[in-house]
Formats: structure tokens, sequence, C-alpha cells
């Protein structure tokens, strides 16, 4: 044995330390990976167990298409078919019956639509969807939608209150019947109250407010009229387009164009300054629609047949829900609306009728006139009364509220945001609760086209275009809803009612609505423009849709002959847009620049373009690109003034394209923009078709003008409500972003977001050959094989019937005692 100095002993301790730390990290380092390793498996597990409980969830909230319910308030027996697309048919013995399990089935496949609906129009949006919706829920708060759909329901007649109250509690067992609530009350964490009867009109309301909601029209005509001089407003004012004034044989006011007020113009633009981007603009798509009916001199066997296809915001699901419904001698096959117990478009056999929206005038902002000595008066016919007040209070997701006073007058309720510096207050048809009822209910039974138009004239709700064709070869179209008579005024821009010389005296009676019967044409067309020359002595409207469209469509009826459906469906898909013509031919006229640099790539481009906007079209959107351009350089310079009134100001007209090409022809040289830039204005119009190739190049990826196709720019853009806040579950609730045929000025309406959201063809008495189209499918549900099933025929525009088809499902819905 050996001696060790303590040396040794302090190494060999060191040592032997050292070992024992790399053997307890090996421990702990194995610990520890085993622990991670339980930790993740774990965490996988549980998140597999919460998929699978999600899963779960959402399979357990798909309503079965067959079984039996017994429901309470039902008075009979109601058979339920369903076809392979999940659209019901009901079969009931009464109308109250039929349409209580209308009610039941469209909350089982739109629950949370229906909620959004209602919660929407009554400012309960930010209660559960938060912050970024209060300001809409002010708003909503303000018009008191609430408090008018209450006094429409204590108004209705007894026969219309049955309904609504039948199809309201059809929801309340449709809700009761679901094991689970749909996906989005489970990520929101709430469950829908009850639905009463005046949550179905606040539905009406939403679309009176999506159609008819004029108020930024008027502003920006009140602020144009302070800020420009008369000539300059009257210029970019005008009240048809080339396309009306044909359809009405020139006999619409100032069918004639204005001259151009040089003098006037020249001064604004010297004035302009450089910062005017985006006061002239197409603004938001027109809620608008394509609507004709054709009389048996057009058709091949003598039938009438009626066309309809409906222009809205579209969104996931689609807006309209299938239903074919049966009760007594009725049977209705059409759409209706979530939320009301209606078959808004469709036919009864004998009558097929359609809408389109007016874009009339139902709307006045009235000013104000304030006592000087209290500001809590404004001045009466009568003479200074006191504001009323009411207490609005927006409760928020987040457990916050936001309180605030709406001020109540005689006219309607005080906007919180002024005109012009002065307080107005809205006169509008939606806010009257003598402006909305559910008379269309009556077009159930209805035998002709007179028949119809009589229900039409006597309705509220939006006002539209109505349009019917009957079984006997009868065609015709009318206005339905009610229409202000106003006195003093026209409407167009704001003014004090104060002195009782302006106001509205009721409605337009409805035996003074006009309407038209089978016309020596054959056929009768509305595409949202003007129906009515100088004869008519109302004023129905300042702004409607221009006529490009509607002439489209005439055109092609006054050539045809030996129409069927087919023809209808080719007709509403059709894609030729002569409306451009005008900005290619501005561009090809253009001669050649001086240098061969990339501007001229636009030419071969332009020189490609067929007319259409086919997705496969070439050059078409550079044509759109340079006509922007061309609205924001040559029309925003004289619109600065009004800017400087209205910080918010834009010009969205639908007219607006007639001013443009009278100055783009006359190329007066006082009025070229940007002068000390170009010499000229053939120079002006290179540039913007220079800077509109290299705006679309980038903006697609680099692509260039003459290889861009139109499905590029034009691709499908339909979203569920959760898609902005939750992007990754866009994905599954979307529809998928495919290329698609259509444009704002073409037959085929199409822009991102909005469309035709259905297309109807059908000849009454003749259901079977039908046929019809809409985006998405009937439900709302995303695990549903109805989720999107409808959605492929309606981009690519393949015929679907009308009709439902083979039933392959059924309910047995029997009344049993509460």
């Amino acid at each position: 044995m050996g001696c060790s100095s303590p040396g040794d002993k302090e190494e060999k301790s060191a040592v032997s330390a050292e070992l024992s730390n790399r053997m307890s990290s090996r421990r702990w380092n194995r610990t520890s990976t085993k622990v991670t390793h339980r930790l993740f498996f774990g965490a996988v597990i549980l998140i597999g167990a919460g998929c699978l409980a999600g899963y779960c969830s959402l399979r357990l909230s798909l309503p079965p298409e067959q079984g039996t319910y017994g429901l309470t308030e039902l008075a009979s027996g109601v058979v339920v078919e369903f076809d392979s697309q999940g659209i019901p048919s009901i079969s009931a013995k009464s109308r109250e019956d039929a349409f209580y399990a209308l009610g039941f089935v469209t909350a089982r496949d739109r629950l949370f639509q229906l909620d959004l609906l209602r919660r929407q129009m009554a400012g309960r949006l930010a209660e559960v969807m938060g912050e970024d919706l209060v300001e809409s829920d002010h708003r909503h708060r303000v018009m008191g939608f609430e408090h008018v759909a209450e006094a429409i329901v204590k108004r209705l007649p007894e026969d219309q209150l049955r309904v609504l109250e039948a199809y309201a509690a059809g929801i309340n067992q449709g809700m009761a019947s679901m094991p689970v609530v749909p996906f989005e009350f489970l990520l929101l964490g709430y469950r829908p109250s009850a639905w009463r009867p005046e949550d179905s009109l606040l539905v009406v309301l939403a679309m009176e407010e999506d159609l008819g909601w004029t108020g930024e029209a008027e502003r920006m005509a009140t602020v144009m009229e302070a800020a420009l001089p008369k000539a300059v407003n009257a210029f970019f004012s005008p009240a048809v387009d080339r396309y009306t004034n044909q359809l009405l044989s020139g006999k619409a006011s100032r069918t004639r164009l204005p001259p151009i007020p040089k003098e006037d113009l020249s001064a604004l633009l010297r004035n302009a300054g450089e910062h005017y981007a985006g006061l002239a603009t197409d603004g938001p798509a027109p809620k608008g629609s394509n609507g004709w009916v054709v009389g048996p001199s057009k058709t091949w066997d003598g039938r009438a047949i009626l066309a309809n296809d409906m222009h809205l915001s579209l969104r996931v699901p689609n807006i309209w829900y299938r239903v074919q419904i049966r009760y007594e001698d009725v049977q209705l096959t059409g759409l209706g609306l979530p939320g009301i117990p209606l078959v808004v478009v469709g036919s009864n056999g004998k009558v097929a009728w359609g809408f389109t929206n007016i874009e009339g005038d139902f709307v006045d902002l009235v000013e104000l006139e304030l006592d000087p000595d209290d500001p809590g008066r404004y001045r009466t016919p009568q003479g200074f009364a006191r504001f009323g007040e009411r207490i609005e209070t927006v409760p928020v997701r987040d457990g916050t509220e936001r309180t605030f006073k709406v001020l109540e007058t005689i006219w309607g309720p005080a906007l919180p945001e002024p005109l012009l510096g002065k307080r107005v207050a809205v006169h509008w048809t939606a806010l009257d609760p003598e402006a909305t009822d559910l008379h269309l209910l009556n077009l159930d039974a209805v035998e002709d086209v007179a028949a119809a138009q009589a229900v039409f004239n006597r309705g509220g709700g939006p006002p539209l275009n109505a349009m019917a064709a009957d079984s006997r070869g009868n065609i015709g179209w009318t206005y339905t809803g009610k229409i202000p008579r106003r006195f003093g005024f026209d409407g167009s821009v704001t003014r004090s009612w104060a002195d009782g010389s302006r106001g509205w005296k009721g409605y337009i009676p409805p035996e003074e609505l006009p309407r038209s019967v089978n016309p020596s044409a054959g056929f009768i067309v509305n595409a949202n423009q003007r129906m009515l020359n100088d004869d008519y002595p109302y004023v129905i409207g300042h702004d409607f849709d221009h006529g490009h469209r509607a002439h489209r469509i005439a055109e092609k009826l006054s050539m045809a002959n030996n129409l069927d459906e087919r023809d209808m469906l080719t007709l509403q898909l059709d894609t030729r847009v002569e409306f451009y013509r005008f900005y290619q031919r501005l561009a090809l006229s253009l001669p050649p620049g001086d240098a061969r640099e990339a501007g001229e790539r636009w030419r071969e481009s332009l020189e490609r373009w067929d007319g259409s906007a086919e997705k496969g079209s070439v050059g078409f959107a550079l044509l759109v690109e340079f006509r922007r351009l061309l609205l924001d350089e040559v029309i925003s310079p004289y619109l600065t003034r009004c800017r400087s009134l209205d910080p918010g100001f834009r010009l969205q007209r639908a007219t607006i394209d007639e001013p443009l090409q009278q100055l783009l022809e006359a190329k007066l040289p006082e009025l070229l923009p940007h002068k000390e830039r170009y010499p000229d204005w053939d120079a002006f119009l290179r540039d913007l078709l220079i800077r509109s190739e290299r705006n679309i190049s980038a903006k697609y990826g680099g692509e260039s003008a003459e290889s861009l196709t139109w499905g590029a720019v034009n691709r499908v853009s339909i979203a569920h409500p959760f898609s902005s806040a939750l992007p990754l579950l866009g994905t599954f609730l979307d529809m998928p972003p495919v290329p698609v045929s259509g444009c704002r000025e073409c037959v085929r309406v199409y822009s991102p977001g909005y469309g035709a959201s259905e297309r109807m063809v059908v000849a009454p008495g003749h259901e079977l050959n039908g046929l019809f189209h809409m985006p998405g499918g009937q439900s709302g549900h995303p695990l549903s094989a109805h989720y999107d099933d409808q959605h492929s025929a309606w981009v690519e525009g393949t015929p679907t019937p009308f009709l439902v088809d083979d039933l392959v499902h059924r309910l047995y819905l029997v009344p049993v005692e509460d």
C-alpha cells in the first residue's frame, strides 16, 4: 500500500466530486428528458382530446334530417322532406303551421346567421364580438331600429301577426331541439336568446337599411352644392347616362348633357393643389340586381318567363334560404330570407315574381335650426320645440359599457355628425312603423299579374322594382314599398323643414304607383336604371344606376325569339362590357410614344381585349385600372373645395362617366391636369396607361399586362364572419378563392365580395324546367354536406334545377301538449 499526500487526497476528492456531479447531471438529464417527453405527449394527448371534443361538439350540432319531433304550439302535423342538397319541402295544413316548420328548419341550419342579423340591427354586436363593433352598434342605436320593430309589431294585421308568432315559435323549438349550439356560439361563449316576432321585423329593417340608406349620397350632394359653382355641380350630376337615355327614348329630364363649364373648371383646377387623391371613385358596389320578364311572343312555346338575379354583398352562409312550401291549395317554391316568414322571390305555380333595387331616394336629412338662446330646442312649423332624449347603453364583450344620449325630433333622430357645421335629423321610411309590414305574404294566392301588382303596391318594406309573370302569359312591372310624396323640394340635398314649406305628405297612393303590363316589345327589363320619364309627377330618386346592364339585356332580348329557360340563364351569365370600349378606343387612339420604353406594352394588351370580362380575357384588368386613374386624376382636382368643407367627402355617382368622357373627348388645353408635367393630353394619358400597367403588375405578382388574365384579378371572395378575426379558420369556413367571370358593369355582376346572391329563371306552371344558382349551400354548418354543395354550379354557371330534386330524408313534426 502506498502513502498519499494531502494534495493527492484533495485531487482525488475533486475528481470524485466531478464524477459525482456528472453522474448526477446525467441522471437529471435523463429524468428531465423523461419529464419533457411525458409533458410533450401529455400535451399532444390534451390537444388531441380537445380537438376530438371540439369535433364531437361540431358533429352533435349538425341537425339530423330525419326523425320525429314532438313540438308545442303546432296545430297539426307537418312533414318536412329534404332533397339531396338539404333543401326542405314542407307540407302542412295551414299557413301558420307551414311557417312554424320553416322557422324550425331555418334555425337548425342558420341559427348564428339569424342571431347576427337581429343583433346588428338592435345594436348588440359588441356585446358578443367586442370593441370593434361599438361604432356599428352606436349607429343602429341612434336610428332606434329596435324601437321601430316593436312599434311595427303592434300595428300588424292579425293574419300577419299569427304567421310571425308561429315562425318565432318554430325558431325557438328549433333551438330547443339542438343538443349543442353551433360552433360560433361555442367560440364566442354565449347562448342565443329566444326569438321574438320583433326580431323578424329587425331582419326586414336590415334589408331596408342595406338597400335604401341614401343619407351619404345626400350629404355628398349637399357638400357639392355648397362648394362648387352651379354649372360645375350640374355638369358632374347628370340625371341619366347615355344607355338609360336610349332605353327611355330620350324622354327623361336633362337627357342632353350640359356644355363643359370651361371657365369655372379652369379656376377650380388652378386652385386644386396636389392633395386630391381619391375624391372621385367608383365607391362601394351598388346594391342592385337584374330582373326581366319575357312574354309569349318571345318564347318558344308561348310561355311567360321571369329571370331574376339579386346582387348583394356575398357572405357565408349565403343570405338566402331555399324552400318549398305546401298548405291548403298553395304551393310556393323559392327563396326565404332567414328571420322572415316569407318566400321573398319565387313562384306559386300561377305567378312568378322577383325584385330589383330601385336605387331611389327614401331618406332625407333635415337641417335643424337651433334656438340661439337655448340649444336644447329646435324650430318646427309650430314654433320651437325641445329635443326628446333617449339614453342608450351598449355593452361590450370586455365587460365595459358605452352610454350615450340620442336626441329625438318630430322628423326623426338627430345624427351625431354635423353636416356643413349644422345638426341634421333623419327622416326615413325605414324609421316609420307605418311603412313596414308583411303584406307580401299574400302573393301566395295570387293567380295573375294584375293580382300580384295589387299586392306589390300595398306592401310595406324595402321599396323595390317588382316584376311578375303568370301562367296565362302576362308580364308586368311596378313598384312595391312606401315611396314618399315630397312637397317644396326634391330631396336631393339637405334643407330645413322648419317653416313648413318642405316635407312629406305621406306616401304615393297604391293606385298612383307606376306599372307596365304586356308592352309591345314583349319584354320588360330593370337592372336598377331609371324607369320613368318626366311624365310621372313624383320624384323617385336622383342617382339611379347607369343603364349599361339594362341596355345590354334589352338589346339581346329585342333580337331574340324562341327563348327558353336556358337562354335566360345564358343571358344572366353574359360578360360583354361595351361600357369599357370608350376607354379602349381612347387609349389606342394615342400616337406612339417618343421612346421605346416599357410604356408601349399596354398597346398590345388593349388590342388583344375581346370586349368581355371572361376569366380568360386579357387586357381588361388594364382598362379597369386605367379608368380608375382617370377618375382620380381628371375629376378629383375639381372637388378639393368639397374636401375642405367635409374631410370625408367622396364623389360616388353612377353617371360620373358621362362628364368624364365629355372631358376626355374635348381635351381642352386649359383643363389638362398637371400642366407643369405634360405638354398635352396625349402625353398625360400615355403616362396614365404606363402607371396603370405598373400598378397591376406590382399588385399581381409582377405579371405583365399583356399576359394578365381577368381571372387572376377577379377571384371569388366570400368569407365567413369569423375569417377576419380568426384567419386560420378562414381556410375551412370561406369559399375557395377561384377565378370567376363577370364585372361590376356586366350583366354577370361580380367584384370581390359582391355579386349575384342567387340566379333564378322560372316560368309559372312550368317550374320543373326552372333553373337556379346560389353561392355556398343551404347549411351554415361547416361539417354539413350542404355547406358548399351549390357553390361550384354558381361559379361555373352550370344549370341546376329550380325545384327541389329527389327527396331523400324526412322529418315528422307532430303537435304535443306544452
